[in-house]
């Protein structure tokens, strides 16, 4: 990462050492409360009680911090500014060489990420608007005490679908999910269907299951882009689906490295891989859970659901990822189960995603093998937020010409080399 070498002042926001502080510390300012309310949720997860943040401009944020010591980690906000560079630059003049810069700002070129993050040493930036799960990915990683290297490259983004209990409808979002990203958000998109014996997954998108995923399992050493192009059945233009349906009687040797070395050769194909991760804790789920960056969690209201949902989300926090799973709360509504309020005060927090119960949509979908989201419903509402979440992909209703470029760039930003 460069410096500032071409000016004569300033420090530069690259890290060279750990500072001599036994007190880790975070300091955020950001120009409106919304991105406030997103960075404080984030940070309240990683760091509970280490970080502070106000609704200041970078400007005063500079005065503030020059009257003070200066944080380990620093997240500064741009909007607004008619020289963000410039800003920058002296903001640097009063921290510490060692402080990680996170920044937030208005900018959408990939011209002026390249500036921050390579010309100013700048760890990541993002534009707004925020939301959790993209703060959580590309800010994450910088968020903890120890150093961290980046990727060479980041390639797609993994997300694994795990059902609190069986029959919540964890197939069902992981499909809809899939089809969603690929064919409204234009996204280039694949979902595997973890399940070898009994998946579901080829049936609701109307598809015949191969051997393509069992083979990938047993002999990575066969598995390249041509293979994939191969074992792959398109569900849509952007839309892929990875499967088999091994006979009950057969016993499959999965080999040690087959589900992460199929993962790195589709990474560099598609933008979204999602997982149906198979219910139960085996070595195959335990596998494919490890290689997720972002976990959904489908639970039903049950008390089965919010025990075993609570049990999943103490298992995440030893996870490689340390972003927080999502909850999805499916079938509200269902009779005889329990109510929002109920399931929300078991789970000690809201549901990131609420779908209503809808037997008649879900049902009719299934055997006709057609997406249920793709029809204007309560349904397709849920997953375009669900999308929103879990991948960082904001739809509109009309998508203007600077939305689109926000999807370009964003799809740009998943593959960026560090």
């Amino acid at each position: 990462m460069s410096q500032f070498k071409s000016i004569d002042h300033g420090h530069p926001f690259e890290s060279t050492s750990k500072k001599n502080s036994s007190e880790f510390t975070i300091q955020g300012f950001v120009s409106d409360v919304a991105s406030e309310n997103v960075l404080r949720e984030v940070l309240d997860e990683f760091h509970p009680g280490k970080f502070s943040l106000s609704c200041l401009s970078c400007s005063l944020a500079a005065v503030k911090l020059s009257r003070g010591l200066s944080p380990d980690i620093l997240i500064i906000d741009v909007s607004g500014e008619e020289q963000p560079i410039t800003a920058l630059v002296e903001l640097s003049n009063v921290l510490e060489p060692d402080v990680k810069v996170l920044v937030v700002g208005d900018r959408q070129d990939a011209n002026f990420y390249r500036q921050l993050t390579r010309g100013l040493g700048v760890a990541e930036y993002l534009y707004k608007p925020l939301n959790r799960s993209m703060v959580s990915r590309f800010f994450g990683p910088f968020l903890n005490e120890d150093e961290y290297t980046p990727e060479a490259t980041r390639g797609g983004r993994v997300l694994g679908f795990v059902g609190a209990r069986g029959g919540v409808g964890t197939t069902t979002i992981a499909a809809n999910f899939a089809w969603y990203l690929g064919e409204i958000a234009r996204r280039h998109s694949l979902v595997i269907d973890g399940d070898l014996y009994t998946g579901a997954l080829s049936i609701l998108m109307g598809t015949k299951a191969d051997s393509g995923l069992r083979t990938a399992f047993e002999t990575p050493q066969r598995v390249d882009e041509l293979f994939i192009e191969r074992s792959a059945q398109k569900i849509g233009e952007r839309c892929d689906i990875l499967s088999s349906q091994a006979d009950m009687s057969e016993i499959i040797s999965i080999s040690r490295d087959g589900p992460r070395h199929l993962i790195d050769v589709v990474k560099k194909k598609y933008n979204y891989i999602s997982i149906d991760i198979p219910r139960g804790f085996g070595e195959i789920s335990r596998s494919m859970i490890d290689l997720c960056e972002q976990k959904i969690i489908v639970i039903d209201p049950s008390l089965t659901s919010l025990r075993n949902v609570l049990r999943y989300i103490a298992y995440q926090k030893n996870s490689r990822y340390g972003t927080r799973p999502l909850v999805v709360l499916n079938k509200l509504g269902k009779p005889g189960t329990l109510s929002l309020k109920e399931v929300t005060d078991g789970l000690g927090r809201t549901p990131d995603v609420v779908i209503p119960f809808l037997p008649r949509v879900i049902n009719e979908c299934e055997i006709s093998g057609y997406p249920a989201a793709r029809s204007k419903n309560s349904f397709s509402s849920a997953i375009s937020i669900l999308v929103q979440e879990a991948a960082s992909v904001a739809m509109e209703k009309k998508q203007s010409k600077v939305g689109k470029i926000r999807n370009k760039i964003e799809s740009l930003f998943a593959r960026w080399p560090s």
